[in-house]
């Protein structure tokens, strides 16, 4: 007796979801769809955020190199290049500065990793070309400095390795 009970009980309930349900089809798929719709209008938003970010870090790394940077007499090469990190909601500045410090063409490669907004340095990169005239010409390059945040390294390559977190994200 509760068994048939139970399944006029089902029965009865499946009837009526149905006919609840026949109307709605439709307006479930039209909700399915405007929101489908509202996913693309947000990445929309979110790509066009990211956008202005990028723009915001370029214009001040720009204007954070030239007011902490200038070039000199023994100037060689003096660069940089910016990155917004979204992940950290960063923006870095890397400079690369070369100079030359003698008579005989000898100069110093100098990279630092600096965060634009807080004005503070994330790492540095250290090396001296020196070139020495005796009956040939001779040169000795030599690693003097290499780290990012407490991350020592001993080749340019190396701190490059250091640096994709900061500047592919």
């Amino acid at each position: 007796m509760a068994k048939r009970v139970f399944a006029i009980g089902l029965g009865l309930f499946l009837s009526i979801t149905t006919a609840c349900d026949s109307g709605a089809g439709p307006r479930v798929d039209r909700l399915e769809k405007q929101v489908d719709e509202l996913k693309v209008e947000v990445k929309k938003n979110e790509a066009t955020a990211d956008l202005d970010l990028q723009a915001k870090c370029s214009r001040d790394a720009k204007a954070w190199f030239n007011d902490n940077w200038s070039r000199d007499k023994d100037t060689i090469l003096l660069d940089y290049t910016n990155h917004y990190n979204k992940a950290q909601n960063k923006c870095f500045i890397l400079v690369e500065y070369h100079y030359s410090y003698d008579k005989n063409g000898s100069w110093m490669n100098q990279m630092s990793l600096w965060d634009v907004y807080e004005n503070s340095k994330y790492g540095h990169f250290t090396e001296d070309h020196i070139i020495v005239y005796q009956p040939k010409v001779d040169r000795q390059d030599s690693v003097l400095g290499c780290e990012i945040l407490d991350q020592k390294c001993k080749a340019v390559a190396e701190f490059n390795t250091l640096l994709q977190p900061y500047l592919n994200n």
